[in-house]
């Protein structure tokens, strides 16, 4: 009985020494992957990892990390931008004349009973001065004056034509002079369309109008916090939030004739996952909101599970924006949305608490902060001994 107790005993022993090597070699291929045990997301090791020839990780999309340089070249490049894209550009001083255009023409003349004596307009105001029926600028961009006769008025100031006009006059009035002013410029005009009250064409104004002067006529219907605003012009198109325009005064653009604006409704919101306290989809209430703000919002990282060195932001820049960033001759992954990117954020060093403050967060935006390697370690080590007290 003793020896058969003490075969016992060793092969006991021998099992542990056995399992303890199992379970040696389980963790090490463990460390090497962790796609067995359940979680929210990569790690930070899959999603840094550079592609090889076995495995298409990292193929569709471009890793950034955070530093000074890119901070200086975020605040340089921005996101979307109506000034980055169109400029600033307002009408010239001096407005000239396009067909279709009515114009008022008023005619002095120096002498009680002249040329203009006889009733030939619909209005007076005194003996000396004759006010024309609005004359509207042909196709051609002719005009037709009695007494003077057919003149180019396209492309005219309206103190040439007005000159022109009294070269000819002179020959039969008595010191004629005359006055030209718009009362209405076709080329002159936008569309606003979308949420608005009043959609359809509007006349600007001859010195001009910026965004919000023309929103404000057309009335928009969407709240602030949820309207995006299109500017289509010259076959590009830009899409900004209104409270950008509203709250960056450099985004209150002058509009130019024939621009094309919609009002849209489309609430602005990032999306945090991961080893966050609260996991969600979240508004951007206000322009300028940081990453520091948003990662605020949802409770920040989890103490007990994330990794420091694991904090990302996914999301699409445009392609100009990408070759700022990117090393020169970057083959860009361009897609139908932008070209994606991964900014990582390492909390290990403490710039980074400065650098999540000067970047803004952006429509669509999603952070993710990855598991650390040892809470993934304890999740097996639970399931490895959930495993053997049941006998396997």
């Amino acid at each position: 009985m003793t020896l058969k107790h003490e075969t016992l005993e060793l092969k006991l022993v021998k099992g542990k020494i056995v399992f303890k090597l199992l379970s040696s070699i389980i963790v090490l291929f463990f460390l090497a992957s962790c796609d067995f045990v359940p979680g929210v997301g990569p790690l930070t090791n899959i999603i840094i990892a550079k592609p090889n020839n076995n495995s298409e990780i990292r193929s569709n999309y471009h890793i950034i990390k955070i530093n000074e340089n890119v901070i200086s070249d975020l605040q340089t490049t921005g996101g979307e931008s109506l000034t980055g894209r169109f400029g600033n550009k307002q009408l010239p001083a001096i407005r000239k004349i396009s067909a279709g255009d009515t114009l008022s023409i008023v005619i002095f003349e120096n002498a009680p009973s002249g040329l203009f004596s006889n009733d030939i307009s619909s209005e007076y105001s005194g003996s000396r001065q004759v006010v024309l029926p609005p004359q509207v600028v042909d196709n051609f961009g002719y005009i037709k004056i009695p007494y003077a006769g057919t003149f180019k008025a396209e492309g005219s100031t309206l103190s040439d034509l007005g000159k022109a006009i009294e070269v000819q006059l002179s020959i039969r009035a008595v010191e004629p002079q005359v006055l030209v002013n718009i009362i209405s410029m076709s080329s002159n005009t936008i569309s606003v369309l979308g949420e608005v009250s009043r959609s359809g064409e509007i006349e600007l104004s001859q010195g001009g109008e910026r965004i919000l002067s023309v929103l404000a006529k057309a009335g928009t219907k969407v709240p602030e916090a949820e309207a995006v605003i299109r500017l289509v012009r010259s076959g590009e198109i830009e899409t900004v939030p209104l409270r950008t325009i509203i709250n960056i005064p450099s985004e209150n653009i002058f509009v130019l004739p024939g621009d094309i604006i919609f009002a849209l409704r489309e609430p602005q919101i990032f999306n945090a996952m991961g080893a966050v306290k609260k996991t969600g989809q979240y508004p951007i209430s206000f322009a300028e909101q940081s990453v520091a703000g948003a990662l605020s919002l949802a409770g920040g990282l989890s103490p007990n599970l994330a990794d420091r060195g694991g904090v990302f932001i996914f999301r699409f820049e445009t392609p100009d924006v990408a070759k700022n960033l990117l090393p020169v001759n970057t083959d860009l992954k361009i897609t139908p949305m932008g070209v994606p990117i991964v900014y990582q954020i390492d909390f290990f060093n403490p710039n980074s608490f400065f650098w999540l403050q000067e970047i803004s967060i952006q429509n669509k935006d999603l952070i993710y902060v990855a598991n650390a390697v040892a809470t993934e370690l304890d999740k097996f080590l639970g399931i490895a001994k959930r495993t053997n007290s049941l006998g396997f």
